[in-house]
Formats: C-alpha cells, sequence, structure tokens
C-alpha cells in the first residue's frame, strides 16, 4: 500500500516540477479527501492522470477533486494556503482524491450556501436544513439551481420549493457528474423495486399528487420512495438508472424532454416519444434485450394490439421505456425495458415493475428486475 503511494506521489512531483521555477513549484496530494470549492469545469476522464494533464494545461487551475468511482475530474481555481494547517478545509469521502499543483493565489471562499439560494438559515453545503417561516419563495426549485448558484459539489439531501402542503421537499441532490448523464445537480423523483408493485404501471402513483415513503428520498439506499419533486419539478433532462441484480453495477442513461413536472409528461396516458434508440435503452441492463419487429418508445409506451381500437390488457406496457413487438406494432408488445411496467402476454412475468421482460420466443429470453432510480435535471 505504502509502496502505491510512493510511486504515486513520485509521478506527480515529475510531472509537476520538471520544467518549472522553484517559485512556481507546488504539489499536495491527500487521498480520501476533496476540496468544496467553486470549479472551473468538470470533466469525465479514464484514470486521475487525465485530470492531472487537464489542470497543468489550464493556467486557472490550481488544484483538482478526481472521483475514482466515477472518474469524475473538478478543476478548482482554489487550494488550500500553504502550509497547510490540517483544518477543515478538506472534506473526507472515500474514494476521493484532492491535489494541487500550484500555489493558492487567494483565499477559499466560505463553504456556505447563502440563505437567498437554499434556505432561510446557516446552513453548509454538506447538510440541508428546515427552511424559516415564510422563506419558499426563496428556496430554489430544484437540485440544479443549487449547483448552477452555489457550485456545490456534494451528493446530499437538500431542500427544495415543492408545491405540497409543507411547502418545500427535503431531497437527494446528485451534485457530481453520473457516467452516462453528466454534469451534476439533479433531482431525485423516484425509486423504483422492480420486485414489487407499488410503480407497476397502473399504480394511481403515477396520477396523484401522493409522496411515497419521502424519508427514503433522501439518499441512494434501495427503498422505493416517490418525492414531491415528480409533480413540482420542471425538467428537459432526464437521467435514468437500473442496478443490475447479480453484480449490483448501477447503469444510466439520459433523454431530453421538456416538461412541467414529470406527473405533468405521465397522468394522462398519451404515449410521448422521446430521441432514445434501442441501443440507449439495452444499455441499462447488462443482458437485456428486446423484441425488434416494432417498438415504441418514451413515455406511456403502450400499443393497441389485435387490431382492436383498445389496450388488449396483457401487452408489455412501460410509463418510461420501451416495448417490442415480435412483427407489427398492431400486434400486443410482448417485451419490454423500463420503469413502471407490467405485462404478461407471450409469458412475461406481469410482477416486474423495472427490469426487462422477453420471455418464450427463443433461448435467449430475459426476465431481469432492476432496482431503479429516476433523476431529472
Amino acid at each position: 500500500m505504502f509502496e502505491g503511494f510512493f510511486w504515486f506521489t513520485l509521478l506527480h512531483f515529475v510531472i509537476f516540477h520538471i520544467g518549472k521555477t522553484r517559485a512556481e513549484a507546488f504539489s499536495f496530494t491527500a487521498r480520501d479527501s476533496y476540496l468544496a470549492t467553486p470549479v472551473l469545469k468538470t470533466l469525465l476522464v479514464e484514470d486521475w492522470l487525465g485530470c492531472t494533464l487537464a489542470c497543468q494545461d489550464d493556467a486557472m487551475c490550481i488544484s483538482y477533486n478526481y472521483d475514482t468511482s466515477s472518474k469524475s475530474c473538478d478543476l478548482n481555481e482554489h487550494g488550500i494556503q500553504s502550509p497547510y494547517t490540517g483544518s477543515d478545509e478538506l472534506l473526507k469521502m472515500q474514494g476521493m482524491i484532492f491535489h494541487q499543483i500550484r500555489k493558492a493565489k487567494k483565499p477559499l471562499p466560505p463553504r456556505e450556501v447563502q440563505p437567498s439560494s437554499q434556505c432561510d438559515c446557516s446552513c453548509t453545503s454538506e447538510s440541508a436544513c428546515r427552511p424559516g417561516e415564510g422563506s419558499y419563495h426563496r428556496l430554489p426549485e430544484s437540485c440544479k439551481e443549487i449547483w448552477e448558484n452555489s457550485r456545490v459539489r456534494v451528493d446530499g439531501s437538500y431542500c427544495i420549493r415543492a408545491n405540497s402542503s409543507a411547502k418545500y421537499a427535503n431531497v437527494f441532490c446528485h451534485m457530481t457528474p453520473i457516467l452516462g448523464c453528466g454534469d451534476g445537480g439533479w433531482t431525485l423523483v423516484m425509486k423504483i423495486d422492480g420486485h414489487k408493485q407499488t410503480f407497476n404501471y397502473s399504480s394511481e402513483y403515477w396520477n396523484n399528487t401522493f409522496g411515497y415513503n419521502e424519508a427514503a428520498g433522501t439518499n441512494l439506499d434501495d427503498v422505493e420512495t416517490k418525492l414531491s419533486s415528480y409533480w413540482s419539478t420542471p425538467f428537459n433532462r432526464l437521467c435514468l438508472g437500473m442496478k443490475y441484480p447479480q453484480n449490483g453495477e448501477t447503469n444510466w442513461i439520459a433523454l431530453n424532454y421538456n416538461g412541467f413536472s414529470l406527473r405533468d409528461v405521465i397522468r394522462d396516458g398519451t404515449s410521448r416519444a422521446t430521441n432514445v434508440s434501442a441501443t440507449e435503452w439495452k444499455k441499462l441492463l447488462n443482458n437485456s434485450d428486446i423484441q425488434d419487429g416494432c417498438q415504441i418508445q418514451g413515455f406511456n409506451s403502450i400499443n393497441k394490439g389485435f387490431d382492436f381500437d383498445f389496450d388488449f390488457g396483457n401487452g408489455a406496457k412501460a410509463r418510461i421505456g420501451i416495448i417490442g413487438c415480435q412483427f407489427r406494432c398492431n400486434q400486443s408488445a410482448g417485451s419490454r425495458i423500463g420503469f413502471g411496467t407490467e405485462g404478461g402476454f407471450f409469458d412475461m412475468d406481469n410482477t416486474n415493475s423495472c427490469g426487462n421482460e422477453l420471455r418464450g420466443e427463443r433461448e435467449n429470453s430475459t426476465s431481469i428486475k432492476a432496482f431503479g432510480y429516476i433523476f431529472v435535471q
């Protein structure tokens, strides 16, 4: 362990000290730590060396935070003062690497999120706080607004404005980039367990303005939730994730769509197509598959089936996702990948509410119940 850290530090020394004057030279590295500060830009890189080179090539970059799990790289225009006193300038987070390559030219800005952009009390960027009386209209509308106004880069629960009895919602904000979706500022809307029927296609939760287990909406634990952000938060992008049950790996895809809220897009049952290909939908789950004779994807994906002017009842349906028919669109769909799903035609598992179903027609038929995450931005 020590040997690996030695070579890691030595390589940083070689990169940053060759060709530099003694006055310019500076190198400080801290593992499992990061600097909470406004950033110049966020990049997705292959490894820490890519982050190192990106910071070196930007004359304004003083330091960077590298997330070893998501491979995201924050280039910072600030750094710690020399000598480092071990104060709370650096925050602890498993898997993060902080590295400073230049001497800090200006003091760190305060880490507090100002009341005008977050809530009517003195809260830090690492914690949410209850809004004060009369502060509703000063609350941010979404996690993206917090991200833009305060440049917070800390995943966690925050207060946002909501059309609810409480007038605010405490929601999980993904402030770091999500691989497959892009930069941070994502507002959690729902978490769905494919083994349960809470949010199947027919559930009234897709139509109403009632939350479900909202306490579970302040983290990414595998517990179902529906937050008031479902009917309150406007968006122009979605980030969708499915956790593969075999290895616990979560895959993510993004789709572009404008809506006053996700409920506003879904509640009337109208099929609304997006620009996501079947190949992209299949990226949500390893080993997933979909019939390719006819495919309907987007929101409220459903077909009428058998040339009747009504839903035949047991064909594949998805509130968000893609359905596939073996031959033509006037047949009931026998496969699906998505969120809020159901349908038992062609031996599909009707109880699978989130995941992939393609059953009975060939040797490589699939049935995968996944845990799903829905974010908006």
